[in-house]
Parts: C-alpha cells; sequence; structure tokens
C-alpha cells in the first residue's frame, strides 16, 4: 500500500516534516519558500497559506502535474498507486457570513466612551465605529469588520456599561478577519513591520501613538487568515504583543504563536514585545512611544 507522502514526492514535492503535517514549496506556482504549503500526513488535504487556497489530495495532483480534470488526477492515482485513506468527514470549506450593511445605519456615531480613553473622534469616524442601542449590540461600542472587497463579514462589540458578562461581543467568524487592514495595509506594505494584539482597544491606543501598523488577533490564537496576511506582506518583523497578564496568560501565548508563526517565518522576524502594563490601553501616548523604542537588549 502507498501513503501520502509516496504519491508527494513521486511528483517532485521535497516535504519537510513538521508534525501532523508536512511543509513545503507549491510546484503550481513559484515560490521560494519551503513552508508556505502545508499538507495534512493523513488525508493528503492542504492549504497554501500565502494565496488562500486550499483543498484535497486529487485536487493537488492535478494543479501540480497541470491536468486536465479532477478526474483525470483521480485515474492518475489509482493507475500509480494502492492508497488508502482514512475515512474522515468532509471539511465544509465556508465562505464568511456576509452580513447586511444596513444594519450600520443603527449605529449612533457616539465618541464619548473613547474619547474617555484617549482616542480622537477623527480615528473613531475612520473606523465607522459607534454605538448600538437596540438589538444582540444592544450598549456596545460597535466596529464593523470588512473583507478585501468590503463587505461586511462581522463586529466587533465593546460593553460600555461594564455590566454585561463579555467584554467584548464577535459576531461572524472571526478567523476569517483581517482587521484593520482595510485601513492600514499601507502603512503595514510601507513599514515592514507588524504588531500582533489582542483586541481592538490595543489597537487603538497604538493608533493614536502613531503605531498604525498592527493587526489584531481577537483573542490569543494565531488564525491560518493571520497567516496568510503576514506572509502576502512579508514583514522583516512581527512583534507578539499580547496582553502582559498578571496570570502570565499572554505570556504564554506569545510563547505558543512565536512557535506557530516560525513554521512559516525566519525566527529573526519575530520578537514577543510585550506591553510595559497589563495592556496598551493603560499605557499613555508617551509611555507606547517609549515601549516602541526600547530595543531587545
Amino acid at each position: 500500500m502507498h501513503d501520502v507522502k509516496d504519491i508527494l514526492t513521486n511528483i517532485g514535492y521535497t516535504l519537510f516534516d513538521s508534525g501532523k503535517e508536512y511543509r513545503t514549496k507549491p510546484l503550481y506556482r513559484d515560490s521560494s519558500s519551503n513552508n508556505v504549503l502545508c499538507i495534512k500526513k493523513d488525508t493528503g488535504r492542504w492549504i497554501d497559506f500565502k494565496e488562500n487556497r486550499y483543498g484535497n489530495l486529487e485536487e493537488l495532483v492535478q494543479i501540480t502535474l497541470d491536468l486536465k480534470d479532477l478526474n483525470e488526477a483521480k485515474s492518475y492515482i489509482s493507475n500509480n498507486f494502492q492508497l488508502r485513506l482514512p475515512k474522515v468527514e468532509k471539511e465544509r470549506l465556508k465562505s464568511p457570513a456576509v452580513f447586511n450593511k444596513k444594519n450600520l445605519n443603527h449605529i449612533i456615531p457616539d465618541y464619548s466612551y473613547w474619547k474617555k480613553r484617549g482616542v480622537s473622534s477623527e480615528t473613531l469616524g475612520l473606523f465607522e465605529s459607534g454605538v448600538m442601542r437596540s438589538g444582540k449590540m444592544k450598549d456596545r461600542y460597535v466596529f464593523p469588520i470588512f473583507d478585501k472587497v468590503d463587505s461586511l463579514v462581522g463586529v466587533a462589540g465593546r460593553d460600555i456599561t461594564e455590566n454585561q458578562s463579555l467584554k467584548w461581543k464577535l459576531v461572524g467568524e472571526k478567523r476569517s478577519w483581517a482587521y484593520p487592514l482595510k485601513y492600514n495595509l499601507k502603512y503595514l506594505l510601507v513599514q515592514k513591520e507588524v504588531y500582533l494584539v489582542e483586541s481592538i482597544g490595543d489597537m487603538l491606543a497604538l493608533w493614536e501613538a502613531g503605531i498604525k501598523n498592527c493587526i489584531v488577533t481577537f483573542g490569543l490564537a494565531i488564525t491560518s487568515k493571520t497567516k496568510q496576511v503576514l506572509m502576502v506582506i512579508d514583514p522583516k518583523k512581527i512583534y507578539i504583543s499580547f496582553n502582559n497578564d498578571e496570570n502570565q496568560a499572554g505570556n504564554v501565548a506569545a510563547r505558543k504563536a512565536y512557535d506557530n508563526l516560525r513554521r512559516q517565518f525566519d525566527g529573526s522576524q519575530l520578537e514577543i514585545k510585550l506591553p510595559s502594563e497589563n495592556d496598551f490601553g493603560c499605557m499613555s501616548k508617551g509611555e507606547i512611544i517609549k515601549w516602541k523604542s526600547q530595543r531587545k537588549t
């Protein structure tokens, strides 16, 4: 019997072991990275992080060998290999949900909550944000999340009463979000540095201090979408700037994120750089500027 590795090496791939996966360079397009194509060892399912393409083993064989269609790829495999793959439930590759932009008409441009925290009306207006007084986001300050074609794919709402059980409420598939890419892509591409932060609140504090090259992770996990964006930008430096929690959760998560990103990026591109206080919202503009200027010793 043959396995996924036998087929991949036969069609020209040089595979690098990465636990339950192989990492390699895609042969169906130009690439110099041996980490950008991830292939599951047991099923052959794959994802190209840079182009956000994914599929099953037959599809990878088809595009690699430039075959006419999927049936030709299946024939190639069955005629040349005795392959036994585990029975797995077929993955549903969902597109992010798209919401009606008319819902944004209910946002009230009341910026008082964030202005008390040092964020300007100009910045809050740029992000098309405001307060909701009804619906699922009642009494929350809402930030719309748009994708690369300006479709509304989610919203993030901060409790402004301090009485709700969730500080932040997220609606949508956050695994597909790259925020605030609609507003700061030019800064990311020009500066070639990226700060990964946990929340929109952290991003706003950095923005007001002149640091606009941020990506919000909406928690402590690095999603494939975040990786995809980072690989397209190809930054010289990625700063992992999660919260500096007293319980060390941010420190532990930052180390996990570092190890995760190390699969795609050189160690010289990565640096854990936590805020000097619990989070950036607890720091003044001057403290953030000083923090940025401090170099790793």
